[in-house]
């Protein structure tokens, strides 16, 4: 008897009427019925992981409710890890499989296996089409991170947010600094702000208190304005706090960031 539960990391079963082959490179190799394991960045991707790996697939072909419900020839397996796994690589190569770089980062293995199987090095990945994948690194680049900020800043579904957000959070887990320093650059996006805003919050509370000690009007004005250009907070959301703090009209409100605004200030 195993020491915890069979259990399988994430298992994707395209429904009838999707596109045979997915768009992303990782999801050309797969069919109906696709086992997915992932690796953590401590975490070791050896040879005995593939092959526990192909038995949660073979237990999962098991369990059809009836005979040959899922097909072996529809059923693929994916291991993912951040960093190149060598030794398990020179195992495969010396047992005689053959290990096919489809695309960077994607290698499959060919040779005498029960189903399709590719082994997706994270750090290798294709920077444009595979940030989501890249930010999930402990060692997140910078430029990984606004490359999914830009390309989900126009995802909009509850669906998508959601998925956006659960990669965010683990990103930001594992990456806490540097997202300190993207939060404070112009044109953050919506759901980053939303993640973030207690840290937000707390520094636009010490702007505000930078501009009562000034002890006037315009020297809380400024102190507000100039905290929330640091991070990169829309004008809308600039006027309304101007208002909310200060008890002011909205024109008067257009003046002090006109006045104090910075030029990278972004609807």
């Amino acid at each position: 008897m195993s020491k915890e539960p069979i259990r399988i990391d994430l298992l994707i079963i395209k429904e009838e009427n999707a596109e045979k082959v997915m768009k992303n490179e990782i999801g050309h190799i797969m069919r109906k019925y696709n086992v997915l394991e992932y690796k953590g960045p401590g975490d070791e991707l050896s040879i005995d992981t593939l092959y526990k790996t192909l038995g949660y697939a073979c237990l999962y072909k098991g369990y059809g409710k009836t005979i040959d419900e899922i097909p072996a020839d529809e059923l693929t397996v994916s291991l993912f890890r951040e960093a190149y796994p060598r030794e398990l690589f020179f195992e495969l190569e010396r047992k005689g499989y053959v290990l096919e770089e489809k695309y960077p980062g994607i290698y499959y293995v060919r040779g005498n296996i029960l189903f399709p199987v590719q082994i997706v090095v994270i750090s290798r990945l294709n920077r444009t089409m595979h940030s989501s994948l890249r930010i999930l690194s402990a060692n997140a680049d910078i430029e990984d991170i606004r490359k999914f900020l830009e390309q989900t800043e126009n995802m909009k579904t509850p669906r998508e947010r959601n998925n956006i957000d659960a990669v965010l959070q683990a990103s930001v887990s594992a990456n806490y600094e540097i997202y300190q320093k993207v939060r404070r650059a112009n044109g953050m996006c919506e759901a980053l702000r939303e993640l973030m805003k207690d840290e937000i919050e707390q520094d636009v509370a010490r702007g505000e208190a930078r501009g009562e000690a000034r002890g006037e009007m315009r020297g809380r004005a400024e102190g507000i304005v100039d905290t929330c250009c640091d991070l990169g907070l829309p004008e809308d959301a600039i006027l309304e706090r101007l208002q909310k703090k200060l008890n002011i009209s909205l024109q008067t409100a257009q003046e002090y960031l006109q006045t104090f605004g910075k030029q990278t200030v972004k609807n």
